[in-house]
């Protein structure tokens, strides 16, 4: 169906941790482009009501058996202002929600969609986030090749919008949708070049492109680039088939970087650090940033960062956290987001000194763990961990085989613990492999303490027997 066949590659940089639907959608190859089936429902449309479906309604159903375990559903009433494919028909019902809930799309009433719904067993229309329903300003590129479609008319082989982006949460708030007009672009493969140039509205096109794999280049504007996350010097290659119809839209991210550390007390790096970058004057505790994390190498970087004054901090939520145990600070070293320095990135500048510096930190101190098996150590899998009462878990330092360390906070209370997922295949019973079954977990059993206490130094965890410890030659 066309809806697959469309599906963009939006290459998006720098992607900060956040909260998300549970949902997977799956992301096929580029094919053959299959054009606008009989039974597919395609159109641009406006939302003009939007309703929740009780469960039990929603399930055809009105039974309390059936209700209780139906999910609503929402649904969106459309005007259809124009139709690709799909019944003759001045507005049409589509469905969000029930079964694919986590992948639902939430349309917004009043505004305009491009909409690839599915159909259900029941002939209703349903919409997901797996399509490619989207927005109609998001489908600039997208709408000339469906028009072209629907009058039977040649179809661009690779075609999509070149826009200058930013870093997620970074974005500018003055044009956060911004097209690169007039930009030169090329695809080459081992044996073929095609070239082309983007509109004014950003928008390109490549017509009849043989089946290859190709790399895509642009004459992009001074201090900016193709990347994405894990890569430099370029967009990855990506192949077509004969007939294809595919979307890649493509940002451009600017080049200005943003290096520094986190220093303790002493100076020195701290060994583990999480760090967020704002834009000034968009700052909020409960709202994160384009996050980095400070390893015990001991530096963190913000890469494609734009020109402007941002606003860097450490340890935003507060966390009470024994493994970098010091109180939100924000560069170069306030309390306060009031009291912080702005920093003031040009155009394509690096800055490689913006550090942090960190003090009053909360008290700790360590304690080691030792593991016993009392008739030697089965095979398997073995994790140790400190659940705190107050503040973060401590992360285990592996000292040596069976001896592990942790750094405590001296306010909290821990419960020490440890397992070991053992390997059944590697074991056999003492009377014989025939009459041994293998558990799956052992445990050894658990310590609390008091990590003011210093008479705790080292603790000794010992495992229970499994049963099956001799091991297989």
């Amino acid at each position: 169906m066309i809806r697959r066949a469309l599906l963009a590659l939006s290459v998006i940089i720098l992607a900060a941790p956040f909260a998300a639907r549970a949902c997977t959608c799956s992301k096929a190859p580029p094919g053959m482009c299959p054009g606008l089936q009989k039974d597919d429902v395609v159109f641009l449309g406006t939302v003009t009501e939007a309703e929740n479906i009780p469960a039990s309604a929603a399930s055809g159903d009105s039974s309390a058996a059936a209700g209780a375990g139906a999910t609503a559903v929402v649904r969106y009433h459309f005007r259809i202002d124009e139709r690709f494919a799909g019944p003759d028909a001045p507005d049409i019902d589509v469905f969000s929600g029930g079964d694919d809930g986590d992948c639902a799309f939430r349309f917004q009433k009043g505004e305009q969609y491009i909409v690839f719904p599915d159909r259900a067993d029941d002939g209703r229309l349903f919409a997901s986030i797996c399509s490619s329903t989207r927005l109609a300003f998001e489908g600039r590129a997208l709408l000339p090749q469906l028009r072209a479609m629907r009058r039977g008319q040649r179809v661009a082989s690779v075609f999509g919008v070149l826009r200058r982006s930013d870093p997620p949460t970074l974005e500018p708030t003055d044009d956060p949708d911004d097209p690169l007009p007039r930009i030169k672009l090329k695809l080459r493969s081992k044996d073929d070049r095609f070239s082309t140039s983007t509109g004014d509205d950003g928008v390109y096109t490549f017509y009849d492109v043989h089946a290859g794999e190709y790399i895509f280049t642009a004459d992009l504007p001074a201090r900016f680039e193709f990347t994405q996350k894990t890569l430099h010097g370029g967009l990855p290659p990506f192949r077509i088939p004969n007939g294809a119809c595919y979307e890649y839209n493509v940002n451009a991210l600017p080049t200005g970087k943003i290096r520094g550390s986190v220093l303790g007390p002493d100076k020195k790096p701290l060994s583990n650090a999480s760090v967020e970058l704002y834009r000034a004057g968009r700052y909020d505790d409960s709202r994160p940033g384009l996050w980095a994390f400070q390893s015990a190498k001991g530096g963190f970087e913000f890469d494609h960062i734009g020109p402007g004054e941002y606003i860097l901090v450490f340890n935003r939520t507060n966390r009470r956290d024994p493994n970098s145990p010091f109180p939100r600070t924000f560069y170069p070293g306030a309390p306060d987001a009031s009291e912080a320095r702005h920093i003031k990135l040009k155009d394509g500048q690096v800055l490689l000194k913006t550090d942090i510096r960190v003090k009053d930190g909360y008290p700790t101190r360590e304690i080691r763990v030792q593991l016993k098996w009392p008739e030697g150590r089965p095979p398997g899998e073995v994790t140790v961990m400190a659940k705190a009462d107050d503040g973060e878990n401590p992360a285990a330092e592996k000292l040596s085989d069976g001896l592990y360390q942790f750094t405590l906070l001296e306010s909290a209370h821990y419960t020490i613990s440890a397992w070991e997922d053992l390997d059944p295949h590697r074991a056999v019973s003492r009377r014989g492999a025939n009459d041994c079954t293998v558990p799956a977990r052992i445990d050894a059993e658990p310590v609390t303490l008091d990590a003011s206490d210093t008479t705790w130094t080292e603790i000794t965890l010992t495992f229970a027997n499994p049963g099956c410890t001799k091991q297989i030659e």
